[in-house]
């Protein structure tokens, strides 16, 4: 699937095996404003993940061959998986399957039938929070920057001092 990220919308994978379900996701969220891109199981998540690099998952819990839990597990493994905004979409309301949920890095957690209203409100305060933490995680990387750098100006000041007292 072919999404034009190149716009500043955020994209939005949705992950379920239902095509009814995909669909009506894929119109909330388009008319939310984002981009969409879809798959249907766990293992085409993988690679439109690897692919797309979206900026948060609507990912069903259950699904044939590749279940959701075992799914957002593999994601958290992969290179920026870890913080990425995972939406846990499912029928189970069962305190089990929520633990389990959130147990496997989901970062939240919404049942089916879909409040849609929620759902709307839940999507931006993740993807708020994720620019927050990607923003302080820039920050923190040019402060290491800066301090590296301050620690090779003193040696190199102290180098000099020592440099000219032996003269």
């Amino acid at each position: 699937m072919t999404v034009d990220n190149s716009n500043d919308k955020p994209v939005i994978l949705i992950v379920d095996d239902d095509r009814s379900m995909r669909t009506l996701l894929n119109l909330a969220m388009t008319e939310e404003g984002y981009e969409v891109a879809e798959a249907k199981n766990g293992e085409q998540c993988l690679g439109e993940y690897q692919l797309l690099k979206p900026d948060a998952i609507l990912l069903d819990a259950v699904m044939p061959d590749l279940d959701g839990f075992t799914c957002c597990e593999k994601i958290r493994q992969l290179p920026g998986g870890e913080l990425l905004p995972i939406l846990m979409i499912t029928v189970l309301d069962d305190q089990k399957s929520i633990d389990r949920a959130f147990d496997c890095g989901a970062t939240d957690y919404i049942t089916k039938p879909i409040h849609w209203g929620v759902l709307s409100q839940r999507m931006k305060r993740l993807l708020a929070t994720n620019r927050v933490v990607q923003e302080l995680q820039a920050v923190k990387q040019q402060l290491q920057q800066q301090d590296l750098m301050i620690n090779q100006l003193s040696n190199l000041a102290l180098f000099l001092a020592m440099a000219t007292t032996e003269d």
